[in-house]
């Protein structure tokens, strides 16, 4: 990704909601990543212990409490607001500080209509018509605008919003001197399926390299805010078929279940799956549905895939699982969350999050 954008005044931010399980934070950190994307205060909080600078995080809230404002410009951390209300309570307590905003380009794209953000019908960001509202509320406690951002939504491969949005911003952009960045947010398509081409990211560094030309500010600092595309595709899912049933169609039942990883039965996502007990092996195909052991309906990892033909007792993989898996899932039906191990490059295998107990699960009620 650093390579790809190499031509382009440009600064790496990694949206820490995706994983925040710090030893994959540290390595992204150390691969040369510039920042943190932040959206809580605990999110803030990891970002320092893990070394990173106020200055190398920015926090992206949505809808925060005037304590958790407070918070976050007391550490000198940068402030990406979305809306007035928001931008106002900032000024009260913080007058003359740096501030940017999240605005909302009615422009949205994604995978899913649950994560397809950038439209004005999302709960996201400061429509175009209030940016004049913005300009006052800046004037009025003497704050300097230095960032404007958008994100568009979560999944999208090709470059056409992306560089109509960028395009509206840049706009924005070149009529203030103190505006030094524009930031693009995340969203970059990952090969959930295996046969699905990856995504190209030069062809949008190309766009907005070719945008910049014509700007007034050629040099102006391009944000962007990657989160599942940077982790999902480093983590499997392990999960062992306790039951193969036989119904209208072929049921395998595992010992995980959207508590584990959420985003098929959230929003309809596919995850690619394989029999890892039976690689390598002649065992014919057949076509499945791969259910978990939460006690609801749409507790399915796969409507419908082709697998080698599966036992109970088999390990199953559901790959591309790094994103949004582990900092989404719950203790729903009084399940443990799973352990987390990391496979360094020389062969090494670390722990890096234990399984939950019962007494753990249990242990912030009173009873």
């Amino acid at each position: 990704m650093i390579d790809a954008f190499s031509n382009i005044n440009i600064k790496i931010f990694y949206a820490m909601k995706a994983n925040y399980n710090p030893h994959y934070v540290k390595i992204i950190k150390d691969a040369g990543i510039y920042g943190i994307d932040a959206v809580s205060p605990n999110e803030v909080k990891m970002a320092l212990s893990l070394g990173y600078t106020p200055e190398q995080i920015i926090f992206t809230p949505s809808n925060p409490t005037n304590e958790e404002i407070k918070f976050v410009g007391e550490q000198s951390i940068l402030q990406n607001l979305g809306s007035l209300s928001e931008l106002e309570r900032f000024g009260k307590m913080f007058n003359g500080s740096d501030v940017s905003v999240r605005l909302s380009p009615n422009i949205g794209v994604g995978e899913f209509d649950k994560i397809t953000t950038g439209q004005n019908e999302s709960k996201f960001g400061i429509v175009l018509d209030d940016f004049a509202e913005v300009q006052n509320i800046c004037k009025k406690y003497n704050l300097t605008l230095v960032g404007i951002h958008c994100h568009l939504g979560s999944g999208f491969y090709t470059a056409t919003e992306f560089t109509e949005a960028f395009e509206l911003l840049l706009e924005i952009s070149n009529k203030f001197s103190d505006i030094n960045f524009i930031d693009m947010g995340g969203g970059f398509g990952v090969q959930y399926e295996p046969d699905k081409e990856e995504i190209n990211l030069k062809s949008f560094a190309d766009a907005l390299e070719e945008k910049l030309k014509n700007s007034a500010n050629k040099n102006l600092e391009i944000r962007i805010e990657p989160g599942k595309f940077l982790i999902s595709q480093s983590t499997v899912l392990l999960t062992k078929v306790t039951t193969r049933k036989a119904k209208e169609i072929i049921f395998l039942g595992t010992d995980s279940g959207f508590h584990h990883l959420i985003r098929p039965a959230m929003y309809g996502a596919y995850q690619h799956i394989v029999n890892i007990s039976k690689m390598g092996t002649d065992a014919d195909f057949e076509n499945v549905q791969v259910a978990g052991n939460v006690c609801e309906t749409c507790d399915i990892f796969n409507v419908n895939i082709d697998i080698h033909k599966t036992d109970e007792g088999d390990v199953l993989a559901i790959l591309v699982a790094g994103g949004y898996g582990s900092t989404m899932s719950s203790n729903y039906n009084l399940r443990e969350n799973a352990s987390e191990v990391l496979v360094k490059e020389n062969g090494e295998i670390v722990l890096t999050k234990k399984r939950q107990s019962y007494e753990q699960i249990v242990e912030n009620f009173i009873y």
